[in-house]
């Protein structure tokens, strides 16, 4: 049996804080302060793993990863491993780095952990209260822009408006399934330029399904229009009004 598609008629679109993409470091705090509890003679295999974590989000954070440059560090990481392994067999380096990272006291208490993991989940609080007063509503007839405590309003016609989006970050279209949306509004000189906009693809693909309906919409109203019109002159010659 055949689905139809439902698409809602107003499409919400948020830009959230780049803080968004640490989620990961917030879940993994949570989770070590848990271990540190019922594993405790794991400690630093936690610290560890909590730290690269960190390492890894902060890099994320720090630069963008298109396409070709996430193949391009994908390949440099390999090289560098591949070159470690190679410079092992030769020196055994390996071993002496291990003996380093098992010497280093890495573990934290549970306390620490929880601390962070309940620091970063009050953001996320407060950044989802504040993204209810700074948003874009996309309608088959409006573009209306929300802003401020008390509800402040802009509103735009669809007609000719150019809704595009773009992932410009691999690993957080990864982490978030985020992007960036770019609105042309006819009139305004510059586009609107909105970052880390969750579900970038449900987003797109119902925006297109939402102005395509004005689309047949005004296409439909035309031809009423011209319907009547001509229904409207008929009536008129019969009646003698034309000459």
């Amino acid at each position: 049996m055949n689905q139809t598609k439902t698409v809602p008629h107003t499409i919400v679109i948020r830009s959230w804080p780049k803080l968004i993409f640490l989620w990961p470091t917030a879940l993994l705090a949570l989770i070590a302060g848990i271990l540190q509890i019922i594993a405790p003679g794991w400690e630093n295999v936690h610290g560890a793993t909590f730290l690269i974590c960190l390492a890894l989000n902060m890099i994320v954070l720090s630069f963008d990863f298109p396409r070709s440059t996430s193949l391009t560090v994908f390949i440099a990481i390999a090289a560098f491993i591949l070159g470690l392994v190679l410079l092992n067999q030769q020196f055994a380096i390996i071993a002496p780095i291990k003996h380093w990272f098992a010497s280093m006291k890495l573990h934290a208490s549970p306390g620490f952990y929880f601390s962070i993991a309940i620091m970063m989940m009050l953001m996320y609080v407060a950044m989802a209260i504040v993204t209810r007063f700074d948003y874009w509503e996309v309608t088959s007839n409006e573009l209306i822009h929300r802003t401020g405590l008390l509800g402040d309003v802009e509103r735009f016609s669809t007609a000719g408006l150019k809704l595009n989006t773009e992932i410009r970050d691999v690993f957080e279209y990864v982490l978030a399934g985020a992007g960036r949306v770019i609105m042309n509004i006819p009139g305004n000189p510059r586009p609107v330029v909105l970052d880390n906009v969750l579900r970038i693809r449900r987003i797109m693909d119902q925006s297109k399904e939402l102005l395509s309906r004005r689309v047949v919409e005004v296409a439909h109203s035309g031809k009423q229009f011209v319907a009547q019109d001509a229904e409207d002159q008929k009536h008129a010659a019969s009646s003698g009004e034309y000459e």
